[in-house]
């Protein structure tokens, strides 16, 4: 895959079949839009493209609301090339390209510069300055520029259409298995493991402790069955995530403790795959209180992963 940052210019003999779009997750839908992408460059002999944004246009425009991503960049970029997508283009979003009206988006960006040849668009997608542009407008914009245009229509499960917000909804909620199964793949939380307390070993339960990037949207407290890679290799887990109220806790930590494993792991890089919520946090009365939990928790941790 080619990523284009910065310069997206391209020369009118390549055709650019594009659709464009934040993709947070690549999930079930994006994976549709994808397909459907590759099928129509294949009937035109064209080049697969995606156009994404970065930062989200809510950091920039709502810098104040606790918004928080399904995919940062770097994992977006690694899951769109899975996808075989030839040209990933990545639009700096700023205070300042917002305000291009929806023709000056189209003209100036997707005609003069990226010379598109096709372009495609999700039912419900609006661009351009305060989002005034539809598809309607694109209609117009096609037939001026002459460009082809394809419209999909919303992707749907249960009667539900499956966005990126309603995503983020079900992991902040922690129900991960319908995030899941909206995703098309298990949540993915990638971390450098961090110096902790060290209370987990004291009890027979030593942990992991993750520090993820700030952008990431971290599921609601309590302990998650997981998979974890570590050096390549994958391990089952239970991953906790809270302030640890039993021992006081304040600040909010994420930790797991990968069955079978007692390596040094200090400052390397975790990749977890979050499958089930199993229960919230607790406050036990003692320490023996919550390491009879724990080792609960380990039990049904080895029954989930034996189904």
């Amino acid at each position: 895959m080619e990523i284009h940052i910065g310069n997206i210019e391209q020369p009118k003999e390549k055709k650019i079949i594009l659709t464009l779009g934040m993709f947070d997750g690549v999930h079930l839908g994006h994976q549709f839009v994808i397909k459907y992408l590759k099928e129509i460059a294949s009937k035109e002999g064209g080049e697969t493209a995606i156009m994404t944004f970065n930062p989200h246009p809510r950091f920039v425009l709502q810098p104040q609301t606790d918004f928080r991503l399904l995919t940062i960049l770097d994992e977006k970029i690694k899951m769109l090339d899975r996808f075989s997508v030839q040209h990933l283009y990545i639009q700096e979003f700023t205070y300042e390209f917002s305000r291009l009206t929806a023709l000056e988006f189209v003209k100036n960006i997707l005609v003069n510069q990226m010379k598109i040849h096709s372009l495609i668009v999700g039912y419900d997608h609006q661009f351009g300055k305060n989002r005034d542009g539809n598809f309607e407008q694109l209609k117009l914009f096609s037939e001026m520029f002459n460009f082809k245009l394809y419209r999909l229509p919303p992707i749907t499960e249960h009667n539900t259409v499956i966005s990126s917000t309603k995503i983020r909804n079900q992991i902040n909620e922690g129900n991960i298995a319908l995030a899941n199964q909206w995703l098309g793949y298990p949540f993915i939380m990638i971390g450098k493991v961090i110096q902790g307390d060290k209370i987990g070993r004291t009890i027979g339960f030593p942990t992991a402790n993750i520090e993820i990037d700030p952008q990431k949207i971290c599921p609601k407290n309590g302990v998650y069955f997981v998979n974890v890679k570590v050096r390549d290799k994958n391990y089952k887990g239970m991953m906790n995530i809270g302030v640890r109220p039993t021992i006081k806790g304040v600040k909010k930590q994420i930790e797991v403790h990968i069955l079978n494993f007692n390596e040094d792991i200090y400052g390397e890089i975790l990749e977890i795959h979050f499958y089930e919520r199993e229960r919230d946090e607790k406050k036990f009365i003692s320490i023996e209180g919550l390491k009879k939990q724990l080792t609960k928790d380990k039990e049904n941790t080895i029954k989930y992963f034996s189904k």
